[in-house]
C-alpha cells in the first residue's frame, strides 16, 4: 500500500452540483438546517440530508444539534481557505456569465468567506491598509504596522501574535482581501457597531452609517463601494 492523500475523496465530494452549492452557503460561516440548505440548493431535503452525509465523510462539514434541531457548517476555516482558493481556479469565461446573473451583484459587492469580508469591498479595505501603512507584506505574510489604526475603530486588542492576519484570494476580484483572526475581527466589528448587517447566505449589505464609518475610516467612497465591475 501507498501512502498519499486521498485527493480522490473531496474530490469527489466537490463533484456535484448540488454539493457545491451547499458549500458555497455554508462559506457564509454560520451554521444552517438541513432544511434551509435544501432550499438554497434547489433539492429535495432527503436529498440533502444524503449530499451533508457525503460532505461529512470528506471531511469537510460537521453537525451540531441545538434542541430539536440538527445544524451544519463548515468543519473548519481551513476548509473555507481551500474552498475560496479553489474558486480562484474558476475559468474567466464561467466568472464573467456569474457577474451578469441575476443577484450576482449583491456577492460581487460584499459578502462573508466563513468568517472576514470578501468581495470588492473587503479588497479595496486591505489596499486602504497597505497605502496607509496599517499593514505591510512581509512574503507571504502580513504585518501589523500601525495597532492604533485598529485602537481608533474601537479594536481594543488586535491579534498581535504570529500570521495574526493573513491574506485569502478573492475568487471574484482575483485580487487579496484580509483574513485571518484580523480579518475576523474587522468582520466582527463592522457587524456589532451596524455598518454591515446579514442578507441572504453569505451576504453583507452595506448601511448608511457603515458607508460613513468606511469614508471616514477606509477613505471610501459609496460609489467605490457600490461600483460592479464590467463584465
Amino acid at each position: 500500500m501507498t501512502l498519499t492523500a486521498q485527493f480522490e475523496l473531496i474530490g469527489a465530494a466537490l463533484a456535484n452540483a448540488s454539493r457545491a452549492k451547499i458549500l458555497c452557503v455554508l462559506m457564509d460561516g454560520r451554521a444552517f438546517t438541513n432544511k434551509e440548505l435544501a432550499a438554497a440548493a434547489g433539492i429535495a431535503e432527503p436529498t440533502a440530508t444524503a449530499h451533508l452525509r457525503h460532505l461529512a465523510e470528506a471531511g469537510l462539514t460537521v453537525s451540531l444539534r441545538s434542541g430539536r434541531s440538527v445544524y451544519h457548517r463548515l468543519a473548519s476555516g481551513e476548509v473555507a481557505e481551500l474552498l475560496e482558493r479553489l474558486g480562484g481556479l474558476t475559468p474567466q469565461p464561467y466568472l464573467h456569465r456569474a457577474r451578469r446573473s441575476l443577484g450576482a451583484s449583491d456577492l460581487l459587492g460584499a459578502r462573508s468567506c466563513y468568517s472576514h469580508i470578501a468581495g470588492r469591498l473587503g479588497v479595496l479595505m486591505l489596499d486602504t491598509l497597505m497605502a496607509k501603512g496599517v499593514v505591510a507584506l512581509q512574503q507571504e505574510t502580513v504585518a501589523i504596522a500601525d495597532p492604533g489604526f485598529f485602537a481608533d475603530l474601537g479594536i481594543r486588542r488586535p491579534p498581535g501574535r504570529p500570521q495574526a492576519a493573513k491574506l485569502c484570494l478573492d475568487w471574484t476580484e482575483r485580487r487579496p482581501h484580509l483574513a485571518g483572526p484580523l480579518g475576523t475581527a474587522l468582520m466582527d466589528h463592522a457587524l456589532a457597531q451596524g455598518w454591515l448587517c446579514r442578507g441572504a447566505p453569505r451576504v453583507l449589505s452595506v448601511t448608511d452609517q457603515g458607508y460613513a464609518a468606511f469614508a471616514r475610516h477606509f477613505s471610501l467612497t459609496r460609489e467605490e463601494i457600490d461600483r460592479v465591475p464590467d463584465p
